[in-house]
Protein backbone atom coordinates (compact mmCIF):
# COMPACT_ATOMS: atom_id res chain seq x y z
CA UNK A 1 0.00 0.00 0.00
CA UNK A 2 1.55 3.34 -0.96
CA UNK A 3 1.20 5.99 1.42
CA UNK A 4 -1.79 8.50 -0.80
CA UNK A 5 -3.88 4.59 0.17
CA UNK A 6 -2.41 4.58 3.58
CA UNK A 7 -3.74 8.51 3.84
CA UNK A 8 -7.17 7.59 2.47
CA UNK A 9 -7.62 4.85 5.01
CA UNK A 10 -9.81 5.76 8.41
CA UNK A 11 -7.43 7.13 11.24
CA UNK A 12 -7.44 3.61 12.99
CA UNK A 13 -6.62 1.74 10.38
CA UNK A 14 -3.81 3.58 9.20
CA UNK A 15 -2.42 2.96 12.61
CA UNK A 16 -3.14 -0.75 12.19
CA UNK A 17 -1.56 -1.00 9.05
CA UNK A 18 1.73 1.27 10.00
CA UNK A 19 2.38 -0.85 13.40
CA UNK A 20 2.08 -3.87 10.99
CA UNK A 21 4.70 -2.28 8.91
CA UNK A 22 6.78 -2.07 11.95
CA UNK A 23 6.36 -5.75 13.11
CA UNK A 24 6.63 -6.72 9.44
CA UNK A 25 10.17 -4.65 8.88
CA UNK A 26 11.27 -5.51 12.49
CA UNK A 27 11.30 -9.46 11.18
CA UNK A 28 13.47 -8.28 8.40
CA UNK A 29 15.76 -6.50 10.55
CA UNK A 30 16.17 -9.35 12.69
CA UNK A 31 17.09 -11.55 9.46
CA UNK A 32 19.64 -9.34 8.54
CA UNK A 33 21.62 -8.87 12.41
CA UNK A 34 21.68 -12.64 12.12
CA UNK A 35 22.80 -12.77 8.91
CA UNK A 36 25.79 -10.52 10.28
CA UNK A 37 25.96 -12.37 13.45
CA UNK A 38 26.42 -15.39 10.50
CA UNK A 39 29.65 -13.22 8.28
CA UNK A 40 31.12 -13.01 12.06
CA UNK A 41 31.69 -16.46 12.06
CA UNK A 42 32.81 -16.79 8.54
CA UNK A 43 29.27 -18.26 7.50
CA UNK A 44 27.24 -17.49 4.88
CA UNK A 45 24.17 -20.27 5.27
CA UNK A 46 20.67 -20.10 6.51
CA UNK A 47 21.08 -22.61 9.43
CA UNK A 48 23.82 -20.51 10.71
CA UNK A 49 21.03 -17.52 11.28
CA UNK A 50 19.81 -20.13 13.69
CA UNK A 51 22.78 -20.06 15.76
CA UNK A 52 22.61 -16.43 16.76
CA UNK A 53 20.93 -15.56 20.28
CA UNK A 54 17.44 -16.08 20.42
CA UNK A 55 16.71 -12.36 22.11
CA UNK A 56 17.41 -9.14 20.08
CA UNK A 57 19.69 -7.64 22.96
CA UNK A 58 22.08 -10.64 23.60
CA UNK A 59 22.65 -10.91 19.80
CA UNK A 60 23.33 -7.39 19.54
CA UNK A 61 25.88 -7.63 22.25
CA UNK A 62 27.62 -10.73 20.59
CA UNK A 63 27.68 -9.38 17.40
CA UNK A 64 29.38 -6.17 19.06
CA UNK A 65 31.68 -8.75 20.55
CA UNK A 66 32.53 -10.78 17.94
CA UNK A 67 32.75 -7.51 15.79
CA UNK A 68 35.74 -6.47 18.31
CA UNK A 69 37.72 -9.37 17.75
CA UNK A 70 37.38 -9.88 14.21
CA UNK A 71 40.80 -9.83 12.04
CA UNK A 72 40.71 -9.29 8.38
CA UNK A 73 39.19 -5.34 8.36
CA UNK A 74 40.93 -1.74 9.19
CA UNK A 75 39.47 0.44 11.87
CA UNK A 76 37.59 2.86 9.96
CA UNK A 77 34.96 -0.57 8.50
CA UNK A 78 34.98 -1.98 12.01
CA UNK A 79 33.98 1.15 13.04
CA UNK A 80 30.99 1.21 9.85
CA UNK A 81 29.95 -1.93 11.07
CA UNK A 82 29.69 -0.72 15.17
CA UNK A 83 27.76 2.43 13.56
CA UNK A 84 25.43 0.25 11.60
CA UNK A 85 24.81 -2.12 14.82
CA UNK A 86 23.98 0.59 16.70
CA UNK A 87 21.55 2.09 14.52
CA UNK A 88 19.67 -1.06 14.26
CA UNK A 89 19.81 -1.31 18.31
CA UNK A 90 18.37 2.44 18.12
CA UNK A 91 15.73 1.29 15.47
CA UNK A 92 14.58 -1.91 17.69
CA UNK A 93 14.06 0.29 21.08
CA UNK A 94 11.71 2.67 19.28
CA UNK A 95 10.02 -0.26 17.74
CA UNK A 96 9.67 -1.76 21.38
CA UNK A 97 7.78 1.77 22.39
CA UNK A 98 5.04 1.03 19.44
CA UNK A 99 4.92 -2.40 20.10
CA UNK A 100 4.68 -2.97 24.04
CA UNK A 101 3.29 0.62 24.81
CA UNK A 102 -0.43 1.53 24.75
CA UNK A 103 -1.41 3.72 21.95
CA UNK A 104 -4.91 6.05 22.70
CA UNK A 105 -6.77 8.26 21.16
CA UNK A 106 -7.73 9.81 24.32
CA UNK A 107 -7.05 10.45 27.85
CA UNK A 108 -9.12 8.11 29.63
CA UNK A 109 -10.70 9.18 32.84
CA UNK A 110 -8.16 8.00 35.49
CA UNK A 111 -5.07 9.92 34.01
CA UNK A 112 -4.68 13.21 35.16
CA UNK A 113 -5.04 15.49 32.72
CA UNK A 114 -3.07 18.30 34.12
CA UNK A 115 0.16 15.52 34.68
CA UNK A 116 -0.11 14.71 31.19
CA UNK A 117 -0.67 18.10 29.40
CA UNK A 118 3.06 19.37 30.75
CA UNK A 119 4.56 15.97 28.70
CA UNK A 120 2.63 15.97 25.72
CA UNK A 121 2.53 18.31 22.67
CA UNK A 122 -0.55 19.70 21.04
CA UNK A 123 -2.23 16.93 19.42
CA UNK A 124 -3.46 16.27 15.66
CA UNK A 125 -6.84 14.50 15.04
CA UNK A 126 -5.11 11.24 14.32
CA UNK A 127 -1.80 11.93 16.91
CA UNK A 128 -1.92 9.10 19.71
CA UNK A 129 -1.21 9.09 23.55
CA UNK A 130 1.55 6.88 23.80
CA UNK A 131 1.50 5.40 27.70
CA UNK A 132 4.78 3.39 28.78
CA UNK A 133 3.23 0.02 30.26
CA UNK A 134 6.51 -0.68 32.22
CA UNK A 135 8.74 1.84 34.08
CA UNK A 136 12.01 3.08 31.68
CA UNK A 137 14.92 5.23 33.07
CA UNK A 138 15.08 8.49 31.02
CA UNK A 139 11.67 7.55 29.41
CA UNK A 140 8.21 9.87 29.25
CA UNK A 141 5.63 7.54 30.99
CA UNK A 142 3.08 9.59 28.68
CA UNK A 143 3.76 11.09 24.85
CA UNK A 144 1.88 12.10 21.68
CA UNK A 145 3.07 10.28 18.60
CA UNK A 146 2.17 11.13 15.14
CA UNK A 147 1.09 8.66 11.92
CA UNK A 148 4.25 10.68 11.00
CA UNK A 149 6.47 9.41 13.45
CA UNK A 150 4.86 5.78 13.19
CA UNK A 151 6.03 6.19 9.19
CA UNK A 152 9.36 7.10 10.47
CA UNK A 153 10.55 4.75 12.30
CA UNK A 154 9.50 2.14 9.38
CA UNK A 155 11.92 4.12 7.36
CA UNK A 156 14.90 4.17 10.00
CA UNK A 157 13.95 0.31 10.31
CA UNK A 158 14.37 -0.05 6.92
CA UNK A 159 17.23 2.33 6.77
CA UNK A 160 19.27 -0.05 9.41
CA UNK A 161 18.41 -3.38 7.89
CA UNK A 162 19.84 -2.25 4.66
CA UNK A 163 23.19 -0.80 6.86
CA UNK A 164 23.19 -4.48 8.51
CA UNK A 165 22.49 -6.23 5.35
CA UNK A 166 25.92 -4.05 3.98
CA UNK A 167 27.60 -4.73 6.93
CA UNK A 168 26.98 -9.04 6.07
CA UNK A 169 27.98 -8.57 2.65
CA UNK A 170 30.95 -6.26 2.93
CA UNK A 171 32.13 -8.97 5.46
CA UNK A 172 31.25 -12.15 3.22
CA UNK A 173 32.03 -10.45 -0.14
CA UNK A 174 33.91 -7.58 0.00
CA UNK A 175 31.09 -6.10 -1.43
CA UNK A 176 28.51 -2.76 -0.74
CA UNK A 177 31.43 -0.46 1.57
CA UNK A 178 29.46 2.40 -0.20
CA UNK A 179 26.33 1.74 1.55
CA UNK A 180 28.34 0.92 4.80
CA UNK A 181 30.06 4.03 4.72
CA UNK A 182 27.69 6.17 3.13
CA UNK A 183 24.74 8.01 4.78
CA UNK A 184 21.59 5.56 4.18
CA UNK A 185 17.80 6.79 4.13
CA UNK A 186 14.98 4.04 4.09
CA UNK A 187 11.96 4.63 2.60
CA UNK A 188 8.44 3.65 3.14
CA UNK A 189 8.65 0.96 0.07
CA UNK A 190 11.13 -0.43 1.58
CA UNK A 191 13.56 0.45 -0.30
CA UNK A 192 17.42 2.60 0.99
CA UNK A 193 18.71 5.30 -1.12
CA UNK A 194 22.39 6.43 0.04
CA UNK A 195 25.35 9.00 -0.52
CA UNK A 196 28.92 7.12 -0.46
CA UNK A 197 31.95 8.58 0.43
CA UNK A 198 34.38 9.80 -1.64
CA UNK A 199 36.89 6.90 -1.33
CA UNK A 200 34.70 4.49 -2.22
Amino acid sequence: MDRDQLKALPASDRWVFVRGRIVSDSVDMDAALRGLHAALRGRDDRKALLDAPANWTEAVKKCRQLLDRYEPIDADMRGAIHSAIDAAAEAWSERNRYMHDLLDARIQGEDDPSRIAENVEPRADDDRYRFRLARQKDAPEVESVSLDDAIREVESIVAAMWRLRAARNFLAYGSWQSMLRGHVEGDWEGNASWVGSDDD
